[in-house]
């Protein structure tokens, strides 16, 4: 009997508390799990930790992206203002080299330089007294020649209507017959002259 109340009180150590609103285990049926209002707490919990650890992550990350990407893109401004500003220095330089070139130009083509260089170097002296020519007439243009030729021929043909009309009346008894048609050729602006003769 003490072996068997000693195995009793060992196994009423070794079985959990009751706790009220849960029903024992029956003896036949297997053993079923304890359910712990705790344990969910402690899971919902966990959740929520893993969650916030996870956005934290999430958040750091996008903190680090966006100041990478910042510093990428000062990184990359920074360089084209230095090429603007290597650009801008040469362009100062040209500026000033091409203000010295034609500065040196001007010097180059001064009436002085140039009347020193003819008289050092080149041996030209300036005239005593200058002596000018009158221009030579040219004569008439080729526009002016084609002008008096055909006023000529307009003259020459005005000459031989005039005086195939006065054959004509001369032919035919008018008293306007006796006329005489005379035809200077002297110059280019020569015309028919027609005088009456009786």
């Amino acid at each position: 009997m003490a072996v068997s109340a000693r195995s009793v009180s060992t196994a009423a150590r070794a079985l959990p508390a009751h706790e009220p609103g849960t029903s024992r285990p029956s003896e036949t049926g297997p053993a079923r799990p304890r359910l712990d209002v705790v344990e969910r707490r402690r899971a919902a919990a966990r959740s929520i930790r893993r969650r916030v650890r996870l956005l934290r992550r999430l958040g750091v990350m996008f903190v680090v992206g966006a100041l990478a990407v910042t510093a990428a893109a000062h990184t990359f401004v920074a360089s084209d203002q230095q090429r603007i500003d290597a650009l801008q220095s040469q362009l100062t330089q040209a500026l000033a080299a091409q203000q010295n070139l034609q500065l040196t130009r001007a010097e180059l083509e001064s009436p002085v330089r140039v009347l020193a260089i003819a008289e050092r170097q080149l041996g030209m002296v300036s005239p005593a007294s200058v002596t000018y020519l009158a221009p030579a007439d040219p004569g008439p243009s080729v526009a002016q020649a084609e002008a008096a030729a055909s006023r000529a021929a307009l003259a020459a043909a005005a000459a031989k209507a005039a005086g195939a009309r006065s054959a004509k009346s001369a032919r035919t008894g008018s008293p306007f017959a006796k006329t005489q048609t005379r035809t200077s050729l002297a110059g280019p602006g020569s015309s028919a002259v027609t005088a009456p003769t009786g």
